[in-house]
């Protein structure tokens, strides 16, 4: 049996979905024989990369240009000055970033991991690939055509010997682990501790809700929370967030359960996951005895969007040509419009999805469970209290996703809706994790426009100024947007009063309460001297919300504050300038 060249495929991911894409070329990566392995940057031994042919890095960039948790020790090492230029002589790689061009810094971390790979004398093997969020297939609009030309060139560079030939796009679908079950033992059955709580990191704690209040009127379309979580004594710092981890409604977990009993499939049992292929090693949450009950409540994302390759394993397992023939349509690059028509557009989750196709359905397994159900992951808040002021105290302010789409039920996001159910004593499990904001020293005067949610990291760093006893309107300048004034004006009370108070100069916009809609880039042009006045004292800008249309509206408002002072190119200059200095930082989400 002919085997090709060895390549190493290399993530950086924060949210998951540049390993999702690393898997998937390490996948498609056995069509054409190569013997292949996938890992996190961190997970990979780096001196070993001076003695590597070939290396994919696939890496997604978070915050203000910065590169993911997993990947942070791997850069350091490429950063070193003591690397010799000639380092990466023998290497051939390719590298493809995941962002947002909401975000100035888009896709920073791939183009800088790009740069730095080629002065150490790497040779790339095609053009860096910068897949981008916005656009409406999301990264695979990038990802389709820069994989096909990688294997393009790869099989340039290592062809294949005469009479092999790649596999089938439709590889017989190897599951990663194999999973053994046993009877429900009584000491399992009655486990009351998170399955995270046996590989808890020594920066994993607990938080009980103290308080979770609506923020907005009771009549108002948008459900936000206020949500205050109890301590041990944690400390953070401005711009800092928590990452909570959220478990699966019990309906929808009701739903999933009824629909593998409708085809006779039970898994009413212990489950013990084990490794197949040894570069695919069993993630630590899985390295214990767990009920099937316990992995639908707290790992089986259930509300997920399934993504292309599950339809290849669902056209494999199905025994109707009707089933098949929609599944392998799904996978090919001219039915993505299609796909996105039914899955992303409607935000079909894989549970909907499962009952479109009963055919498959009746034919999976416990090991490809685990393939089309991919694991819950933690979501980040921006966290909206100071450590300072509200002692043992994490406070967040929680949109709770709920919308119609097409489809006849509601859409609900799992997180929120999970969090938002929950009453006081009930616990989660949380982390800390560095912001991407960096906020200057109490002296520097600081414009921040947070309209929404967006205005959580902003009253963190408010209170931190006040329990310093350094607030004050001339250096603290809040531009906050929402509505309306008695609808969706959240917190309204703690920054009327810090105003009041002469703490902090809040000039809010509300969007609906005349006939023509007035947002928070509008109050910035009409605030223009005041706004002018703290950037001539060195003032910094921070946006935080939406990732839409409002970054980049907001920034033309302060270009435009500038060009009343100075002309057009250097009014977008000196903007620049902040931006590149980390004098003006943005912090948004989709």
């Amino acid at each position: 049996m002919f085997i090709n060249e060895k390549i190493v495929i290399l993530y950086g991911s924060q949210s998951g979905n540049a390993q999702d894409l690393a898997e998937r070329i390490w996948r498609e990566s056995k069509r054409f024989h190569f013997k292949s392995t996938v890992k996190s940057m961190d997970d990979y031994n780096v001196l070993e990369l001076v003695s590597e042919q070939c290396v994919i890095f696939v890496c997604s960039t978070t915050g203000q240009g910065e590169e993911p948790d997993n990947m942070k020790q791997f850069w350091r090492f490429l950063l070193r000055r003591s690397l010799p230029t000639d380092s990466l002589v023998n290497l051939k790689y390719a590298v493809f970033g995941l962002g947002d061009s909401s975000y100035t810094k888009f896709n920073f971390a791939a183009k800088r991991l790009h740069k730095r790979l080629l002065q150490l004398g790497g040779q790339s093997l095609v053009s860096l690939g910068l897949g981008d969020d916005q656009h409406d297939l999301g990264y695979d609009a990038a990802a389709d055509p820069w994989i096909e030309s990688l294997w393009a060139k790869l099989l340039l560079i290592y062809p294949l010997p005469t009479g092999v030939q790649p596999l089938p796009k439709n590889l017989p679908i190897v599951p990663r682990w194999s999973v053994q079950s046993s009877s429900l033992s009584q000491n399992l059955a009655n486990k009351p501790q998170s399955i995270y709580h046996p590989i808890r990191q020594p920066d994993d704690f607990t938080v009980t809700v103290i308080e979770n209040e609506r923020t907005t009127h009771p009549d108002h379309f948008q459900d936000v929370r206020l949500i205050k979580l109890q301590t041990d004594g944690q400390e953070y710092s401005p711009g800092d967030v928590v990452l909570l981890r959220p478990k699966n409604l019990p309906w929808q977990v009701e739903t999933f359960q009824n629909l593998l009993k409708s085809h006779n499939l039970h898994f009413d049992l212990t489950l013990k996951v084990t490794q197949n292929d040894p570069d695919i090693p069993v993630p630590g949450v899985l390295n214990q005895q767990l009920t099937f009950q316990q992995l639908c409540e707290e790992y089986f994302d259930l509300m997920s969007i399934p993504r292309r390759h599950i339809f290849n394993i669902l056209a494999q397992i199905t025994d109707s040509e009707l089933e098949k023939e929609k599944c392998q349509e799904f996978t090919t690059a001219e039915g993505q419009d299609d796909l996105y028509t039914y899955c992303n557009r409607p935000k079909r989750n894989i549970v909907e999805v499962l009952q479109d196709f009963p055919h498959a359905t009746k034919n999976l397994t416990k090991e490809l469970l685990f393939e089309i159900l991919p694991p819950i992951k933690p979501r980040e808040f921006s966290i909206a209290s100071s450590s300072k002021m509200h002692r043992n105290q994490i406070h967040i302010l929680l949109a709770v996703v709920k919308y119609k789409t097409k489809l006849v039920k509601e859409r609900f996001g799992l997180c929120s809706n999970y969090l938002a159910e929950l009453q006081p004593g009930d616990q989660v499990g949380a982390r800390l994790k560095k912001g991407s904001f960096r906020f200057p020293a109490s002296d520097v005067p600081v414009i921040m426009v947070g309209p929404g949610t967006g205005v959580a990291p902003f009253r963190n760093f408010i209170y931190d100024q006040v329990s310093e006893g350094v607030a004050s309107k001339r250096n603290l300048l809040l531009f906050f947007g929402c509505r309306n004034s008695n609808y969706d004006f959240h917190c309204k009370e703690d920054f009327l009063s810090l105003q009041r108070m002469g703490l902090l100069n809040l000039v809010p916009a509300y969007s609906r309460e005349q006939e023509h809609k007035v947002y928070v880039q509008h109050k910035i042009l009409e605030n223009s001297d005041l706004v002018w006045d703290f950037l001539q004292r060195n003032g910094q800008i921070f946006i935080a919300g939406n990732a839409k249309l409002m970054p980049q509206e907001v920034r033309q408002a302060f270009v435009s504050v500038c060009e009343e002072r100075m002309s057009k190119e250097q009014a977008e200059r000196f903007i620049e300038m902040m931006e590149k200095q980390g004098r003006y930082q943005t912090e948004c989400w989709s």
